[in-house]
């Protein structure tokens, strides 16, 4: 083999391993990815179970009772 021959025999295994590097980038953003828009749902479920939840510390005005005059 001559050298020329040696350093493109080189450049293949590199570019093989990138091509592998990034394949598996791709796998980890699209599962990312679905993980984050089911996070997201999650998240809007409860925030709107929340929302129907919430309970005021402040009573209507037809529920408060009229201050002592003194």
């Amino acid at each position: 083999m001559t050298e020329q021959d040696i350093q493109i025999s080189e450049l293949e295994t590199k570019i093989a391993f990138l091509e592998e590097t990034v394949d598996t980038l791709n796998r980890v953003v699209a599962d990312n990815t679905r993980q984050i828009e089911a996070l997201k749902t999650a998240v809007r479920f409860l925030s709107d179970k929340l929302r129907e939840c919430s309970v005021s510390n402040v009573a209507l005005p037809s529920e408060e009772t009229p201050p002592p005059h003194y």
